[in-house]
Parts: structure tokens; sequence; C-alpha cells
């Protein structure tokens, strides 16, 4: 072996340093040839919008900070995770993962390199490949990850009378994989032969509407259960029917023999009595008629006008706060591009050589407005468009920039977010709250009312309040921006005073 850094005229005194160096070297070759990657023996099971841990560790317990470590799927170079020269290399990530995975680091000196996928989404599912590398030598082990999705609770009811029975409905949505249904009298009998079950697939979700004709009351208490079939867990709704409601079934048909009978002979007389009125009072009843349909006419347009009216009035009372928002590029991750009006924010995965600032994002595409608020009323409206994901809202001055962050009160952020283009929700803890806009928001209004500690967001298009923070505001608030993966920008449009003035005169 040659070193040209040190002859080979050495002393007698430093041979043995030089002999220990040879055994450490030694040493090291034959762990690297040895060592072994292992994953779980089981599928990983995760639910939809958690967080899933991915475990890998190798042995011998060597430590990883200057390893390699590349997490992916379908291929080599679809990475979904690689830590390399003992950093997170995220722009060589693919898309999908980009913000939302974390390579766990309190273990990895002891050959731990458990990987951590936050928001998991059914596109999550699948096989994922662990690769160690160790010049020259690398193994790799093999991951699967199971998505399951628990289902709303049941909902459960009698739908109709049918063939001398009844037909008890229950129904469900939301569940992944495809759920097992299941009825049970109270003694633990199945009555699932007995039953009928529709399955519907909805985004890749499953709704289930399943049936049960009873035709007596031998059963007595009944059960609908569904259940998944990976985690084992279920959901179950419990119905209990009387016999007199059985007995008002069996006479049913006599019931309504009678009835029909009764309702005939009062339509003929009242058919006689009619056409012998009819010639004499058609011009009263015509003119009645006529009013009443005109009255029920500007009764609904007098509705409709003061709904509107209300909406308008709403909208104008925040007008009065608009505020002129601008970008701070100073803040905006390098993967924004911002306008040169700084209006309008687009994210397009440039990585752009911009100064790496204490103010700056560096994992979560972010971007905050110049303007800060510690008093008073502020309202402004950002454009959408059909962007499938952003979130908006204010959060304070001092937060978190580097690194992932949380969205949360708790953490200074007040948003809202809509996520894969169809699921909307307030970002509250320790749950998100799901939002349900009767109409697709094309432009989201933001009022931050700093005394009253309140941020509220509208349908800036038809002014419907969307949701409401409460909170006690003693710091400075910026706008808050973030988008990703949308080819879609982010445009903050102008609030203008001739807008204003052609409303109040309508």
């Amino acid at each position: 072996m040659y070193f040209p850094d040190a002859p080979w005229r050495m002393s007698l005194s430093s041979l043995p340093g030089f002999i220990l160096l040879l055994i450490s070297h030694h040493f090291q070759i034959v762990n690297a040839e040895r060592f072994k990657v292992t994953g779980p023996n089981q599928p990983v099971v995760a639910f939809l919008d958690e967080d899933a841990v991915l475990p890998c560790c190798f042995s011998p317990a060597l430590s990883a900070e200057h390893m390699q470590v590349r997490w992916f799927r379908t291929g080599f170079d679809s990475v979904v995770h690689l830590y390399e020269d003992g950093r997170d290399q995220i722009w060589k990530q693919i898309p999908e993962y980009q913000g939302r995975t974390e390579q766990l680091r309190s273990h990895i000196s002891n050959g731990n390199v458990s990987l951590r996928i936050r928001n998991i989404t059914l596109y999550d599912e699948g096989i994922y490949t662990c690769f160690i590398r160790i010049d020259p030598y690398y193994e790799e082990a093999t991951v699967e990850l199971k998505v399951v999705g628990l289902g709303s609770p049941l909902s459960i009811s009698v739908n109709d009378y049918q063939d001398r029975g009844i037909r008890v409905m229950c129904e469900s949505a939301g569940w992944y994989p495809k759920p097992e249904v299941t009825w049970k009298q109270e003694n633990g009998h199945s009555l699932t032969s007995l039953s009928e079950t529709e399955t519907q697939e909805h985004n890749g979700l499953f709704n289930v509407r399943t049936h049960l004709l009873m035709r007596t009351n031998q059963y007595g208490k009944i059960s609908c259960r569904i259940r998944n079939t990976v985690v084992n867990q279920e959901r179950q709704s419990v119905i209990f029917i009387a016999d007199a409601f059985y007995q008002r079934v069996s006479r049913w048909k006599v019931s309504v023999s009678i009835l029909l009978v009764s309702v005939l002979i009062l339509c003929g007389f009242l058919v006689m009595l009619v056409v012998y009125h009819l010639k004499k009072e058609r011009q009263v009843k015509a003119a009645i008629s006529g009013q009443v349909t005109r009255l029920l006419a500007e009764f609904q347009n007098l509705s409709a006008n003061v709904e509107c009216l209300t909406a308008k009035l709403e909208w104008i009372k925040r007008c009065n706060y608009a505020v002129d928002v601008t970008l701070d590029p100073e803040t905006a991750h390098p993967d924004l591009l911002l306008s040169e009006d700084l209006k309008s924010v687009q994210w397009r995965k440039r990585n752009q050589n911009v100064p790496d600032t204490p103010v700056r994002f560096d994992t979560d595409s972010c971007v905050l407005g110049c303007e800060g608020f510690t008093s008073g009323r502020h309202y402004w409206e950002v454009e959408v468009g059909d962007a499938g994901f952003w979130r908006l809202g204010v959060c304070k001055d001092s937060v978190k920039r580097k690194r992932h962050i949380t969205l949360s009160p708790e953490n200074g952020y007040w948003t809202i977010q809509r996520w894969h283009g169809y699921k909307y929700s307030a970002l509250t803890t320790p749950m998100k709250t799901q939002l349900f806009p009767r109409e697709t928001p094309q432009a989201v209004g933001i009022f931050l009312d700093c005394e009253a500690g309140n941020v509220s967001f509208y349908n800036a298009d038809n002014n419907s309040h969307l949701y409401t923070f409460t909170n006690s505001f003693t710091e400075k608030f910026k706008p808050f921006f973030w988008t990703f993966f949308a080819n879609v920008p982010l445009r903050i449009r102008p609030v203008s005073a001739w807008e204003i003035e052609n409303w109040a005169q309508d």
C-alpha cells in the first residue's frame, strides 16, 4: 500500500500505530461486506390523511449518517426520499412526495433509517424499496404499505314497505378497500343471506348501500355491520321494530282497500258538486288563481332579493377594509415563481438560485405577504381558479420557516386548504374540519379582524361563508400563501371601488 503523504522512512516507534490503522481498515471492509438490510415481515398499515412510518434497518448497527439511503418505488430513479452526504436531497424527489417525507434521525447512528410519509393518500399504497450503499457495497429491502379508510358512521332506517314486510336500509361512505357487510340478529345469527348490497366507487373510495327485507318480527333486534378487513375494524348500527309495527304492515291491504272505497265515493260526490258550480264560478276562480300565482311569484322574488341584498351588504362592509396585498420575494420558497407585479405565485419546481436567508421557507412551498397587521380590520381576495392544491390564510410574522412545518393555530397558522382537487378543510387541531362549499370557489376572500380575534374565509364569487377561526391576536400577522404541483397560479385580485358602487346601485 502506498501513502503519498508519509514516506517509508518511519521510526520504529510509529510502527504500532500503523498496524492499528491497518486492522481498523480491515474490520470496516469486513463489516461492509457482511451488512444486511431488513424491513418488516408484515405490510405497514396506514389510515387515509394520517402519517405512516416505513421501518428499515441494517446490521451490524453501523451509523448511517454518511451513507446513501435511497427510498424508491417502481424504479431506482422514482425517488420517494434520498439521504446522502449527511443531508436530505429533497430536489431529487418525484413531485408526489415533495414536502411530505422525513428521514427519521433519532436512531440513524444505530442503523435505523426508517422513513415517515405524511398525509397518506390512496396513491401511496404499494411496494417501497429501502436501498443502502456503503461503497462499494449495497443492499436493499422492500416494505409494503397498505392504505385503509374507515367510512362514515352508519345510517340505518326503515325505507319502505314491500311484500307484506318492511325493508331496512343501511348506508355508509368513504371505505377503502372494499369492505365486508353483515347483518345479524341479537343472538348472533347471521341474516346476511337475506340482504342485498350495492357498492359504488367514488374517487377511489367505496360507498356502501345494503338493505334487508323482513316479513316477520321473529328476528327482534337486528344490527348492520360494515368491516374493514385489513385492520379488522368495523362500524355498527342497531334497530329494533316492535310487533305492533308488523301488525300494521299485515293489515295494510285491508286498510288501503277500505280507504280506497271511501275516497272513490267522496271523489264522485265532489266531482258532481264541482260540475254544478263550475259554470257559475269559473271567472271568479280564474281571477283568484291568477292573483294567488302573482302573489307567490312576487314573494319568491322578494325572498331572493333579500338574500342577495344581505350578501351584497356583507361584501360591501368587508370591502370597506380592503387592503393592497403584495408578495414578499424574500420569503418565497425556491420552487415558487412570482410575477413582476408581486401579485401572483405559481409552483414551477425550478429550485431557483436564491439566497437562503432566515426569513425564507426552505422545505414547504410557501410565501408571505409584504404587509403586516397588528390592529384593525383588513380584507383581500385571492383567485385560485381550478388549482387542486392550495392553502391560504394568515400567520404570525415569527413562525418557523425552516424544514417541514405543520400548519395549525398552535404553530401560528390560521389557514384553509383545497386538497386533491375536491376536499376542502380548515386546518384545525387535533383534527381537520371538513368544509362543504355549495359551489366550487374560484376566488377566496380573507377578512382579518385583529380586535375581535377572527379570521374569516368566504367564496368571493357568491359571498358565501366558508369558515371562521377565533383566537387572541397579539403579534404582527401577515398574509400566507401555499401552492404545490399546480399549473394554475394564485393571484391577488384588486377589490375596486367602482365595483362596490355598482353593487350598491343595484
